[in-house]
């Protein structure tokens, strides 16, 4: 089997769920990440293994997957990516892990408008059909449910720090992780309550280091926390309700900015 990754952007925290559905069979997973599924649409779905795509299409009276992806890797293994928004890829295209292959969407057969938005992601060998088991990074993913950051050797999702530094209600919808050359300088999350979004840049308590978060409403001013800090910069935090947020932070010049994302 090749060496899947999770299939979505480094440093992303995602969760899988492969008893969500009814019409599940065997290890087939379901991936959200924002507090309501909504909240990701239209969010990057790339490889997770270098391959051949074999099928770029749209079913609409067949299986139901509307917009999806077919992998063919190594060994026999092929990997399924369904419900996108659009895809990114033609068939006959060779790509790399991590590859942009299209979006987190809900496009389903007509007439089944009730799904909500999310990844539909499978593994089949040799091209039967229930899957088999998904690994991300070398690890069997822990059904029926499991938390995983995308690139972290499938190390489960870290603690929630977002309430604490945020404030009581805040919950995280969000993160990234901010790595260079193989080390973990800290992350930065993004985090929500009634309407208002809060941002903070976090590392382990210890030596000062340059810091900043940052927070942009669109079609408002960004707002920024920036400073020598020894555990967090921010919160910086906006009222956002119904409206794009853009986020970000730094820690010692390793940066992550997200685009507009999160409507709500």
């Amino acid at each position: 089997m090749p060496r899947f990754r999770l299939p979505f952007p480094c440093g992303q925290v995602w969760t899988g769920n492969s008893s969500r559905s009814s019409v599940h069979t065997g290890y087939e997973i379901d991936f959200n990440r924002g507090r309501t599924a909504e909240a990701d649409n239209g969010d990057t779905v790339v490889a997770a293994a270098a391959g051949k795509v074999i099928r770029s299409t749209r079913h609409t009276t067949q299986s139901g997957f509307g917009h999806h992806v077919v992998i063919q890797h190594s060994g026999g293994y092929t990997t399924w990516y369904a419900h996108l928004k659009y895809r990114s890829v033609t068939t006959g295209q060779q790509v790399a892990a991590g590859t942009k292959i299209g979006a987190v969407g809900r496009s389903t057969r007509p007439g089944n408008g009730g799904m909500s938005s999310h990844l539909h992601y499978e593994v089949r060998y040799n091209g039967g059909y229930p899957p088999v088991e998904a690994y991300f990074e070398g690890r069997r993913f822990g059904y029926p449910q499991q938390a995983l950051e995308a690139c972290s050797a499938g190390a489960p999702a870290p603690a929630d720090p977002v309430a604490q530094i945020c404030g009581p209600g805040y919950r995280k919808i969000d993160e990234a992780v901010l790595r260079k050359g193989g080390r973990t300088y800290g992350r930065v999350y993004l985090g929500y309550r009634n309407g208002s979004n809060c941002v903070a840049t976090v590392k382990p308590k210890g030596a000062r280091a340059a810091m900043t978060a940052f927070l942009q409403v669109k079609g408002a001013a960004t707002k920024t926390d920036r400073g020598s800090y020894q555990w967090y910069a921010g919160p910086v935090r906006a009222a956002a309700a119904g409206k794009c947020v853009r986020w970000g932070g730094g820690i010692s010049g390793v940066s992550y900015a997200s685009g507009f994302e999160h409507c709500r």
